[in-house]
């Protein structure tokens, strides 16, 4: 059974023999856990919902030697677009 899953988290909201960690990413949370028994596992999850059909995993997988390398490509693209993107004016008038 998923560590993910709606019905884990009813069952164990702060399990005590692995943890849930969190990352926000725009709207998509990552949600990871390295559980003792069945491995480092990922989901990714719609962070803005608003209702609970809307907040359970849309993906889950196990994490996989080469993911951190991928994943920071895909972060250097996202910075090299960033890089591009004007300046919020209401930011500059801040500083």
């Amino acid at each position: 059974m998923s560590a993910h899953s709606p019905k884990s988290k009813g069952r164990h909201p702060k399990p005590k023999t692995f943890e849930r960690v969190s990352f926000r990413v725009g709207h998509v949370l990552f949600e990871v856990c390295d559980h003792p028994q069945n491995g480092a596992t990922f989901a990714l999850i719609a962070g803005e919902a608003t209702e609970a059909k809307f907040k359970r995993p849309l993906f889950t997988g196990f994490v996989q030697r080469g993911m951190g390398t991928q994943l920071r490509r895909l972060a250097h693209h996202f910075d090299d677009l960033e890089a591009r993107l004007p300046l919020d004016p209401d930011i500059s008038k801040e500083g």
